[in-house]
């Protein structure tokens, strides 16, 4: 006679398995929070997450940042870009965004992406100052992949 032990345990690993896809908001939070701690970074850090250093303020941005009495930071200002991500998560998707804008303008791409048509007269040069740990061509950056990946596991061997 043959006697199987322990299959109890392999059911409940399975069942755990299945169920994954409809309990997966936990670990789409822990994600979102991830990429907000990784953009959190490159303001305090003041470099994108690719490691690259943000160029320097203008001498008369300094300037006119002292004389309003605002922060000296890059990209720091009254704080809506730096300290406005929210993380939306359900157990399909997570979206880490920031709508901030200024009279209209979002802001958040033009530091991003930079630009050369800034300004009242569309002529002004503001470089790039990635933040987002997102390459151009739309890759994660790659210790930001490696922390989710390392999520991704411990949270399916919890069950």
């Amino acid at each position: 006679m043959i006697e199987i032990t322990g299959l109890e345990a392999v059911q409940r690993k399975l069942k755990g398995l299945s169920e994954l896809g409809h309990n997966t908001e936990p670990l789409m939070h822990t994600i979102g929070n991830i990429i907000a701690n990784s953009i959190e970074d490159s303001f305090e850090d003041e470099k994108s997450p690719f490691g690259q250093k943000w160029a320097a303020l203008k001498p008369s941005t300094v300037a006119q940042k002292k004389r309003k009495g605002k922060s000296d930071k890059i990209l720091r200002r009254d704080g809506y870009l730096a300290d406005k991500w929210v993380v939306d998560a359900t157990s399909k998707r997570v979206i880490v965004s920031n709508n901030s804008k200024h009279k209209g303008f979002a802001y958040g791409l033009v530091h991003q992406f930079g630009t050369h048509k800034a300004g009242r007269s569309k002529n002004i040069f503001i470089p790039a100052r990635p933040f987002l740990p997102v390459s151009k061509g739309g890759k994660l950056q790659s210790d930001i992949q490696k922390i989710i990946k390392t999520q991704m596991i411990n949270f399916i061997k919890k069950i």
